[in-house]
């Protein structure tokens, strides 16, 4: 059985037609998603990608694994879904954004180049394709700036200033002009990149022995939030600062032999997807914060970590249809009954109590690192170097 896990960065789930949305065409994932098993509530651990990613990989909370900045170590003890399929025997591979970033001190993901163009993925799999092999797969498309490589720097950068300075002038025909950029970009993903990519799966003879899981790693926002639009100073502002829906939910879609198609409506998280791949792979199971997809009884709590400048600043448990967003360094409490208020305008004052005791015992046994002037510099530089400052 061969796995490959394809994660588009940024996409929202109102974005994909299997999701609701009518006027964008992802005919391609809905496919996908009508052929395999779609979740219709997955939360991400985290609003932004170096602790959202890691917690897909494995398996972990990303207040529980600490890798809450680019430049931070991750503790050889946790073991990640590479390290567990490598070991039983399978070829593993990772292609990635930009490879000075993701996975840059994690030898055992073995990233092999770039997710830019897929053409290096898919020669990889036609090099490994008589042997089980783990591919992951993480693609910047949907990203903003949406339709230019991030290897571009010069023009990358200058995009990403426009996209910021359109969200500034609180323009409506600038932020029409953004929120199209990013339809296109879903239809990209959709209709060209995964599509080719499935398309050369079946063109091997792979994907009937393939379990293929498709995700996002977080979602996105235009600076909705912000009153005072000036606000909004790179992506950060986008994902990275709040911990609303928009942000945190994320597509979650599962296709493998033998798997019966169908919805599940209950709530799972991101850290549900490590445990499931092991078991669809017939590998012992690990410890971890999440459970198998494969038998879902229930809305699972999902707790999301907030950072900022590599530090954990904000707690948060979503439980339907309750969320509790607790301040770290203040205290303050902010809740959402999610039910009566989907888009989580009003504050509540009225959350059950077990959510705030839930959210205090996962701050207790939080990994929390107080960073030095150093670090944080560092950190700054990294985050400035990929627009998000």
């Amino acid at each position: 059985m061969n796995v490959v896990v394809y994660v588009s960065d940024a996409l929202r789930t109102d974005h994909l037609g299997c999701y609701g949305a009518r006027y964008v065409n992802t005919k391609t994932i809905d496919e996908l998603a009508a052929s395999g098993v779609r979740y219709s509530h997955a939360i991400s651990a985290a609003p932004w990608t170096a602790p959202s990613t890691t917690s897909i990989v494995t398996g972990m909370y990303a207040h529980h694994h600490g890798y809450l900045h680019w430049d931070a170590a991750l503790d050889p003890a946790i073991e990640t879904w590479f390290r567990a399929f490598s070991a039983h025997g399978y070829d593993v591979a990772s292609f990635v954004f930009d490879t000075n970033y993701l996975f840059k001190d994690l030898p055992e993901a073995n990233v092999r180049g770039t997710s830019e163009s897929l053409d290096g993925a898919l020669e990889w799999i036609r090099t490994n394709r008589d042997a089980p092999f783990f591919l992951y797969v993480h693609n910047w498309a949907t990203h903003m700036p949406y339709n230019i490589v991030h290897a571009d720097r010069k023009n990358w950068l200058a995009a990403k200033t426009e996209v910021i300075e359109g969200i500034q002038s609180d323009s409506a025909s600038a932020l029409e002009s953004m929120r199209e950029g990013y339809r296109t970009a879903v239809e990209r993903q959709s209709e060209v990149l995964v599509a080719s990519f499935l398309e050369d799966l079946d063109a091997l003879g792979l994907r009937e022995n393939t379990v293929f899981a498709f995700l996002s790693d977080h979602g996105e926002s235009w600076g909705e939030r912000f009153r005072a639009k000036d606000e909004v100073k790179g992506v950060y502002h986008m994902h990275g600062a709040a911990l609303h829906d928009e942000i945190v939910e994320v597509p979650l879609i599962l296709s493998a032999p033998g798997l019966e198609a169908g919805v599940v409506d209950a709530q799972v998280r991101s850290v549900d997807l490590m445990p499931t791949l092991l078991e669809l792979a017939g590998l012992p199971a690990r410890e971890t914060d999440g459970e198998s997809l494969l038998r879902v009884e229930g809305d699972r709590p999902a707790m999301i970590a907030g950072t900022d400048m590599g530090a954990l600043t904000k707690l948060a448990v979503r439980m339907p249809p309750w969320k509790l967003i607790l301040d770290v360094d203040s205290g303050a409490e902010e809740a959402y009954q999610l039910d009566v208020d989907p888009r989580e305008l009003v504050p509540r004052t009225d959350a059950p109590p077990e959510l705030r005791e839930l959210v205090f015992r996962e701050l207790e046994s939080a990994e929390r690192h107080e960073l030095t002037e150093e670090e944080e510099a560092t950190v700054a530089k990294r985050l400035s170097d990929l627009g998000y400052l």
